[in-house]
Order: structure tokens, then sequence, then C-alpha cells
């Protein structure tokens, strides 16, 4: 009996131990805790707004005389559109005029000389860079040209296409917007038949392509991780770009260029998108237009502000462009106790304050060029 009860105990016993040790065991994937990894942070992003010609003929320069002052300020042309370039992180315009303080100087077409406080007003509205490789950058000569970089100096400006010396040319013009190192560079196809003295040919950047490519190739090497390319070329008034014109931009692209701007057709013209090997997109707008001029004519007085949108990847840093968006844009031109006036006006918001009647000074012959041109722009966009 005692026997069979040792047994009965010890079966009991062997049995309790197994019962305690399945109590402590689970299964090892319940044991972990499993927590979902943490999205990556969205990508940053930035704007660089670019605009065509900037010009001023005579009558732009007297509309920006301050008889009681004796003076010049030329701000109020640009007052509408300053709140776009001020939501921008860079702002770029092709300054086709020279600048000078001597009033004797001042002249419009065919060789253009301005006051330079034009410089300083550009800087207050937003800019940031002006190109100055065009065919009017040596209309008051080479020392003209040297005193219009003076002068953009001195207002704290950007500049690239021009230089005062050999030095300043070979040197490639960076800037950084969030951390990304940008390059840009500019050219011409000429300058209306003057030609620097000999020696100071480094005063003006010129097409060519081998030259244009090994600068592409330096500024890459010097870390650039953006590359936009200004080019002044095309015909005049000509709203489709030229075999030319696409052949350059082709080459220009394949040698490693991201952005190309086009100006000095003075009309709008065409932009595409290319995508490179590593699939990184490209683009071009073969003709920005006039920015502002007293040039006649419905497509000379419209155009747009283009906003490249771009993003930076998050793991690598590197840049990326997102999309293009285009604000239309029209130069009015008014009189007013006997005196013209000028102002770059935002066509979408303009006419809906008027239709809402928020504004109500425009004649109907401007609502009526504001709606043209609105359609002028919006249709060769959409082509």
């Amino acid at each position: 009996m005692k026997k069979i009860f040792s047994l009965f105990f010890l079966l009991l016993l062997s049995l309790g131990i197994l019962l305690g040790g399945c109590q402590h065991s689970q299964p090892i994937e319940d044991s972990l805790t499993t927590t979902p990894p943490e999205p990556p942070p969205p990508d940053k992003t930035f704007v660089i707004t670019a605009v065509g010609d900037i010009m001023m003929h005579n009558t732009q320069i007297r509309a920006g005389y301050q008889r009681e002052y004796n003076t010049y300020d030329f701000s109020s042309f640009f007052t509408e559109v300053e709140p776009f370039f001020q939501a921008s992180d860079f702002v770029i315009g092709n300054l086709e005029t020279t600048l000078s303080n001597d009033p004797r100087l001042y002249s419009g077409y065919p060789r253009f000389n301005s006051p330079a406080i034009l410089a300083q007003n550009l800087k207050e509205v937003g800019f940031d860079l002006l190109t100055t490789a065009n065919n009017h950058c040596l209309d008051k000569g080479v020392n003209g040209l040297y005193n219009t970089l003076n002068y953009l100096d001195e207002a704290g400006l950007l500049h690239v296409g021009t230089s005062r010396s050999q030095a300043e040319k070979e040197t490639i013009l960076y800037t950084e917007i969030e951390d990304v190192k940008i390059a840009a560079l500019a050219y011409t196809y000429g300058t209306n038949g003057l030609n620097p003295p000999r020696g100071q040919e480094f005063a003006v950047n010129l097409i060519d392509e081998e030259q244009i490519m090994t600068d592409i190739k330096k500024a890459r090497t010097g870390g650039a991780q953006l590359i936009i390319l200004y080019l002044h070329f095309g015909q005049e008034y000509q709203e489709h770009p030229d075999s030319n014109q696409i052949y350059l931009a082709k080459t220009f692209f394949n040698a490693g260029a991201d952005i190309i701007l086009g100006s000095h057709a003075h009309v709008l013209q065409s932009s595409e998108t290319y995508t490179r090997e590593d699939e990184k997109t490209q683009f071009v707008i073969y003709s920005l237009g006039n920015f502002i001029s007293d040039q006649i004519g419905l497509p000379r007085k419209s155009s747009v502000i283009l906003n490249l949108h771009f993003g930076i990847d998050t793991l690598t840093g590197e840049p990326y462009f997102k999309e293009a968006t285009y604000i239309p844009i029209w130069t009015r031109r008014w009189l007013e106790n006997s005196k013209a006036h000028f102002k770059v006006i935002p066509i979408e918001q303009t006419l809906a304050k008027i239709r809402a009647a928020e504004i109500g000074d425009f004649t109907f012959d401007e609502i009526q060029e504001l709606e043209q041109a609105w359609l002028h722009v919006s249709n060769h966009i959409k082509n």
C-alpha cells in the first residue's frame, strides 16, 4: 500500500513540476514588444523664383524721377508683386540695363543706363541675384559694366555673367538654400557688336559650348548640388524656341545643368522637362519674357513669375525638382497728372479684386487687356 502511495505521490509531484514549468513558458514572439518604426520626417522644400528681362526705357526713368527730392525711386513699380518675392527663398532676374549715378548718362534704347538706385529698389522688394550677361551689358562701355557691378555690390545683390577681372570670371558663384549648395552661371549670345577692349575679354561671359561645359563640371566638382544656368539667347519677339536654343539646352543638360532659364526674346516661350539617367528631373524655360519694360504689344507686356519648387531628400540631403508654377503678370502703364506711371501687375489677383469691386481705378480698356493677357499667358503655358 505504501508503495502504491509513493508511486502516486511521485506521479503528482512530476505532474506539478511540468505544470509549473508550463505556467512560466510562452512563445518568444509574445514576449517581445513590437512597436512600429517611426516614419521618416517629411522632406524639406524650398522655392526659387525667376523673372525675365528688367528693362528701363526713357519713359520708365522719367516715371521714377521724384521732382520734390530731385532723386529717383522705382520701388512703386514692384509693390504688387513684392509679396510673391518675399514668400520665396531665392529670387533671380535679368538686369538688362547698366547703372550709374550720372544723370548725363541716363538713357533708354538702344544703349541703356539707369539710376543706380534701381539696384537698391530691386533688393528691397526681394531680389537676391541678378544676371548681367546680356546684349546690353556693354551699352556704356567696359567702365559702365564695371560700375554696374559695383552698384550691385553696394546694394547687397549677387550677380553673375560679367566680371571685373579674370579671377572674378573664373570664380563660380555659389549660394546656399536650406543647406543645399547651389551654383549659378550666366552667358549671352553677344553684346550688339560692342566688344570689351583687348585684354579685358573676361568682362562678358559669351555662349561657348566648351567653356560652359567646363564651368558646369567645375561647379559640380566644387560641390554644387544644384546648377542653374541662365542663357541670353534665341530670336527677339519669337514666341517659340528655335532649333539652336533646343540644341543648347539638351547639350548643357547632358553636361550636368539642372535648371536652364532663358531670356532675350522679350516674349514668353515654352518650358520643358527632361529626365536624367539617374531619374532626376531637369527643367528649361526658353524665355521668361519681359519682367518690366515699356515695349508695346500684349506679348511684350505680359509674362510670368516662375516658381521652381524643390524637395530635399531626407536621407541624402540632395535636392530634387518637384514642379514649376507660374504667376501671370502684366506691365501697366498709365498717365496721372501728366506723368507716366508703371507697375507690374499680378493678373489673376487683380482681376479678382476688380470683379469684387475692391479696386476701381482700372479703365475698361485696361480690364480687357488684363483678361487678354491672362488668356495669352495661360494658353502659352499649356502649349
